[in-house]
């Protein structure tokens, strides 16, 4: 009964078995950094963690590929860009992403007030003013995330790009499309991002003092209005280049520029390695290059990796033995529930609620959080997630799919994937 109760039938879903792993590993990582959390001072940095890629980077990659591409094969499906075709993407992004995230927020809300009110103390909510802007994604468009829900800021900077791209895109289209060809188009909006955002960050880190610190882009909307588009590029070359996409000598290659670039962009900005920089004088220059040159690195280096994981149609060897595969591809259904549940909602909520005693004490309450993070998400995700996805199928078009023989000719296939 419970095995019925938590499959999500992963045997039969379409998938690109690659991007599951991606997907997969990035909220591994994401939960993994979150689960230290409850160690408190028992925690003493495993080294593996300061070569791991952040996971919320991988993400932006991973989404702006699924997600440029959807955009692009629209855009040259129809050969125009027009509102149809706008609200029709934007009417898919939102149908899923956006339930899934106003249902965990309120549900927060409601606990808050409840305990408050169960306390006879005052409610720890923030201002209303301030909750107001979650549900608007204006939390973290230019300052800081409040500290209520505080992992949001990376889905607000997701929200903003799926405004900013196709935008960008139809104002390109207006602009050009009786002077450029729409392949041409497609690259300078998402050339227009990525120097736009770069640019801003480049002349305001300038402008500001290194003492005062990394100005915390990483988690500020308009500082990372580029953080998908290097997913975007990639899903560029994949349609307009498919040849050179599907050749396997190309795939391997790109693969390990991209794993040895990803770790040392990692390793560079680790916290391992923050007092050796201290010690040698070059802070200042750390600072600055976090301003900077971090951010296009990471995603680049993390584009590199999509040729090859793309063209990992399904699992062989040891990856389809021991349930392997049917477990990757799982947690990479339930992903984004993970997201919006595993640091807030529970870790914060009800793990953190135990205080950690021990050394021992510490490590079980890392076992109970990941229970209840893999439990509670798969619930959420085949109760709620799938059911308002599936809705989604009802209200509004198919976008085209496309999928690369191993010649690296195009075809197109309806329901490979899941943005």
């Amino acid at each position: 009964m419970l095995t019925k109760l938590f499959s999500l039938n992963t045997a039969t879903a379409k998938r690109v078995f690659g991007l599951d792993v991606m997907r997969a590993l990035a909220i591994l990582i994401v939960v993994d950094a979150h689960a230290t959390i409850a160690l408190k001072e028992y925690y003493n940095g495993i080294f593996l963690h300061h070569l791991l890629p952040d996971g919320v980077e991988l993400f932006f990659v991973l989404s702006g590929f699924l997600i440029g591409g959807i955009l692009i094969r629209s855009y040259e499906k129809k050969k125009r860009f027009d509102p149809e075709l706008l609200l029709n993407f934007w009417t898919r992004r939102w149908f899923r992403t956006l339930p899934n995230y106003y249902f965990v927020l309120g549900g927060l809300i409601v606990t808050a007030l409840l305990r408050a009110w169960r306390s006879g103390l005052h409610h720890t909510l923030p201002p209303a003013g301030v909750l107001i802007k979650y549900f608007f994604f204006v939390q973290n468009f230019a300052q800081f995330v409040p500290d209520f829900f505080p992992e949001t800021w990376s889905l607000a900077i997701e929200e903003w790009s799926y405004i900013t791209l196709p935008l960008v895109l139809w104002i390109m289209h207006s602009l050009l499309s009786t002077q450029w060809s729409r392949q041409r188009i497609v690259l300078a909006t998402i050339l227009s991002i990525i120097i736009g955002t770069n640019l801003f960050r480049f002349i305001t880190a300038v402008q500001i003092p290194i003492s005062e610190g990394e100005l915390g882009y990483r988690g500020i909307v308009i500082a990372r209005l580029d953080a998908i588009s290097y997913g975007v590029l990639a899903a560029y070359v994949k349609q307009y280049f498919p040849v050179y996409w599907a050749n396997d000598s190309i795939r391997r290659r790109l693969l390990v520029i991209g794993l040895i670039m990803t770790a040392l962009a990692s390793f560079s900005a680790s916290i391992i390695i923050i007092g050796y920089y201290a010690k040698l004088g070059m802070f200042p220059a750390y600072t600055f290059f976090k301003r900077t040159f971090y951010f296009p690195l990471i995603g680049l280096s993390m584009a590199l990796l999509m040729p090859y994981m793309d063209g990992w149609r399904t699992a062989t060897g040891l990856w389809a033995r021991f349930g392997t595969a049917r477990a990757i591809t799982h947690i990479s259904l339930i992903s984004y529930s993970m997201y919006l549940l595993n640091l807030t909602p529970i870790m914060l909520n009800v793990v953190e609620r135990i205080p950690t005693t021990s050394f021992t004490t510490g490590w079980l309450k890392v076992g109970l959080f990941w229970v209840l993070v893999l439990v509670l998400s798969t619930l959420l995700y085949k109760f709620f997630e799938k059911p308002v996805t599936e809705l989604r199928e009802r209200l509004s078009a198919k976008e085209p799919t496309q999928l690369i023989d191993e010649q690296g000719a195009r075809s197109t296939e309806q329901g490979v994937g899941s943005r």
